[in-house]
Order: structure tokens, then C-alpha cells, then sequence
């Protein structure tokens, strides 16, 4: 086996790993376990905005529609969300907090533990890594395409829900990604502390 296709391997085995501990997490302390991603990021997005569509929601936390569906019936099931057609067109669904969604804790999980293993200095040197790897990847699927789609949706979703309520969730959005992705960081950078 290649080297390349070594360390793919690895760090496929290492996702997998960290969804398992996610589960674990979640089954211990709930959906608000992780409000950086699934269903802890879904509530946490509905205590600033309840009441938005899926489509919209999908495009605020970035999140395929069929992939969000998946987590909404789950957390529709556990009674944390409902969703009611919108009184003004019937066909969209709005998705609303339950009294119980509303009430559900946030729990800190502490995951500083999964770097322990590693030194000071071989911790530093694998976010180095990870962040050149990252930015790799980021660079390669980056598409004007894409952005061409979202310019679309955008106008199409200023027409839907009015071009000052768009303007308050988009800067919800920037807010949430800059939460999400320092709370990632924070997470990451407690993982490298002795």
C-alpha cells in the first residue's frame, strides 16, 4: 500500500472514531452534546431563529435538504421540533421548537483527552498539518459554480422571507459559523493542552 493511501486510510479510521465518540456524547448528554454539528447545531440555530423553513435552514447551516431532513425527523421524534406548513404558503414547511426543544440543556463535553497521546510539540506539528491539508482541500473544491447557485438562492430567499429578515439570518449566520468554527477551535486547542 501506497503512503498516500495509508494515511487516507488512517485518517478514515480516525473519523469514524470520532463520530462513534460523537454518538456516545450524544446518547449521554442529548442532542445539545455538540452544538457544532447535527442535531445540537440544528437547536442551537432554531433558539436564535424558530420558525424558518428547511430550505432555508439548509442553506444557513450549510447542510444538504435530504440531510437535514434526516436529523429534523429524529429530532421531530424525540419532540424537540415541530413543523407546520407556513400560513402563507401552504406547500413550506416551518420548523418550530417544542417546549422540550426550548428547555434542552447545553452539556459540556470535555474531548481534551483524545490528544494526551501526543507531546506538546507533535500536537502543534499535527495542526499544522491539519490546517495545510484543510486548506488544501478547500482550495481544490472550491467552485464558481457553487457560488453561482447561491447567488440564486439568495435573491430567491430575499423574495420569500423579505429582504430585512434575510439580511438579520445571514448575519446570524456569520455569527454561528464564526461560533462553531471557534468553538472547533477552542475544542481543538483544549485537546492540545497538557
Amino acid at each position: 500500500m501506497n503512503m498516500n493511501a495509508e494515511l487516507y486510510d488512517k485518517l478514515a479510521k480516525l473519523q469514524w472514531l470520532l463520530q462513534r465518540q460523537h454518538l456516545k456524547n450524544h446518547t449521554e448528554a442529548g442532542p445539545m452534546a455538540d452544538k457544532s454539528r447535527g442535531q445540537g447545531r440544528i437547536l442551537a440555530f432554531l433558539r436564535m431563529k424558530d420558525g424558518i423553513s428547511t430550505k432555508d435552514l439548509s442553506y444557513m447551516l450549510d447542510i444538504r435538504i435530504s440531510s437535514l431532513n434526516e436529523l429534523l425527523a429524529k429530532l421531530e421524534k424525540a419532540e424537540y421540533i415541530t413543523r407546520r406548513p407556513s400560513e402563507t404558503d401552504k406547500r413550506i414547511m416551518l420548523i418550530y421548537l417544542t417546549p422540550k426543544g426550548q428547555e434542552e440543556e447545553e452539556a459540556e463535553v470535555d474531548s481534551s483527552g483524545i490528544f494526551s497521546c501526543l507531546s506538546q510539540e507533535e500536537q502543534t506539528a499535527f495542526r499544522d498539518y491539519l490546517v495545510r491539508i484543510s486548506a488544501a482541500l478547500e482550495e481544490e473544491l472550491g467552485s464558481d459554480t457553487d457560488r453561482d447557485f447561491m447567488a440564486v438562492w439568495m435573491e430567491a430567499a430575499k423574495e420569500r422571507i423579505g429582504s430585512e429578515e434575510f439580511e438579520k439570518l445571514m448575519a446570524m449566520r456569520g455569527e454561528m459559523s464564526g461560533m462553531w468554527r471557534n468553538m472547533g477551535d477552542e475544542r481543538f486547542r483544549r485537546g492540545f493542552r497538557d
